[in-house]
């Protein structure tokens, strides 16, 4: 009863498993691209840079805009008394003709305080609420921090279009392997097909007692390494899908279907004018980042060259005295306006400007550096390109041949014109050019999509 009862557990998780049919998205080339876009995880990183510089140019630009700053304080002085008197009741005596009216004014404010013999001031708590208004009137070096946080922008936004740009490339390539994968297999279904027909034939023959046994066991052999071959590549067929689920951003549950063909693909490769056009070095993605890094290290000099120019700045401030004493001298408006001239640093600046100068003649000396290597990639590309065209080609007909001498040979052999041995040999030499044909023909695609980055053109 228990035995009976494990039987139908297994039975019905079996039953629930199968029912629970996985999740499936199917993807063309150009579908995998737009949908690796718009999920790629690393993408989203790039892009989340993208918005935090934009977030630092503000960051940039507001330090030059007025700043409004707001205070209230309150100060309790625990009724603190200021006594003004003369010492021993007498009156100093004053040379009245040193003073200005100012001071006489002030001399006699304080007499009326003190009267005769001195008086006593009780300080009063005191509240004010403060508002302050800066403003940065001038500064090159400000301007020059605003270009160079606008040129860090292009860097971010450019930096995604590569990005891109390799992830288009990823998709293509992984696609690519996978329809080649899946072409493999087709490819050893219809020998296994051929090859399981050819047994069945052989086993009749071997019955009547027509041919050895021998034979029916060579091609047993070969039909069990062919499902060797067909297993290992069903496992790279997975291998390939996940490689693909993780540019693609999806979950390792969901089962990818490729709508495209593998001879769909390869006929349909356009080379165009791709062999035969000029390289444009400005196309690149490189060469146009590199001219912007470029731009920023010039900029970064003319900040350099502005720590050599005055700043200045405004100040406005506005006290409104909510709580005051008798005796307060604070004035409720105050206006200043500043200015800091660099005189002497002992060489840091300028030393700082060299600095500077050196690191833009670095950059132009490695932008041609990088302009020498593309145009020698580009060559080399365009070489590996022409080659695999022709290797292709040949390998084209070389496959062709290879059927046709296996269907000789196979004709042969159920004829008992030949033995097995050669019909095992034949069926070789057509997985051999079927392999050697697929290798070509993935070696064109990679050939035509490296030259097509280089080119900017995907």
């Amino acid at each position: 009863m228990k035995k009976n009862i494990i039987l139908f557990s297994l039975m019905f998780y079996g039953f629930f498993a199968f029912s629970q049919e996985m999740p499936e998205l199917n993807f063309s080339l150009q579908q995998a691209q737009d949908y690796a876009l718009e999920n790629n995880k690393s993408l989203k990183n790039i892009k989340t840079d993208l918005a935090i510089s934009k977030q630092k140019m503000w960051q940039t630009v507001s330090q030059g805009l007025p700043q409004i700053s707001g205070s209230v304080d309150y100060t309790n002085f625990f009724n603190y008394e200021i006594e003004f008197g003369m010492r021993g009741g007498e009156t100093p005596e004053i040379d009245f003709t040193k003073l200005d009216a100012g001071d006489l004014e002030i001399l006699k404010l304080l007499q009326g305080f003190m009267g005769d013999g001195g008086t006593t001031i009780k300080m009063k708590n005191q509240s004010t609420a403060k508002l302050q208004l800066t403003q940065l009137i001038f500064s090159g070096q400000y301007i020059s921090g605003i270009q160079i946080a606008k040129v860090g922008q292009i860097l971010a936004e450019m930096n995604i279009e590569k990005t891109e740009q390799d992830i288009k490339e990823s998709v293509i390539s992984t696609y690519y392997l996978g329809l080649l994968t899946q072409k493999s297999v087709e490819l050893l279904d219809a020998n296994l097909e051929n090859l399981n027909e050819t047994l069945e034939q052989t086993q009749a023959l071997f019955n009547a007692g027509i041919i050895e046994e021998t034979d029916v066991e060579q091609l047993q052999m070969s039909i069990i390494m062919l499902e060797n071959s067909k297993r290992s590549l069903l496992r790279n067929v997975e291998l390939n899908n996940n490689i693909l689920r993780f540019i693609l951003g999806i979950d390792e549950n969901v089962r990818i279907v490729l709508t495209e063909s593998f001879d769909n693909i390869i006929e349909n490769v356009n080379l165009g004018d791709l062999l035969v056009s000029e390289f444009n070095l400005e196309e690149n993605i490189n060469i146009q980042m590199m001219d912007k890094q470029l731009d920023l290290y010039e900029k970064m000099l003319n900040m350099e060259k502005w720590s050599y120019a005055p700043t200045i700045a405004g100040l406005y401030s506005h006290n409104e005295k909510l709580l005051t004493t008798d005796f307060d001298m604070n004035p409720k408006n105050m206006f200043a306006i500043s200015m800091t001239i660099p005189i002497f640093s002992s060489g840091l600046r300028n030393a700082k400007l060299e600095e500077k100068k050196l690191e833009v003649f670095k950059m132009q000396n490695n932008r041609e550096i990088v302009s020498d290597q593309l145009i020698m990639q580009e060559k080399q590309m365009r070489y590996n390109l022409t080659s695999a065209l022709e290797a292709y080609h040949s390998q084209k007909e070389n496959i062709e041949l290879a059927q046709k001498i296996y269907d000789k040979t196979e004709l042969k052999f159920r004829n008992g014109v030949s033995s097995s041995f050669d019909l095992i040999q034949a069926n070789s030499n057509l997985l051999q050019a079927q392999n050697s044909y697929i290798s070509a023909s993935m070696e064109l695609l990679q050939a035509k999509l490296q030259l097509d980055k280089l080119r900017n053109r995907f």
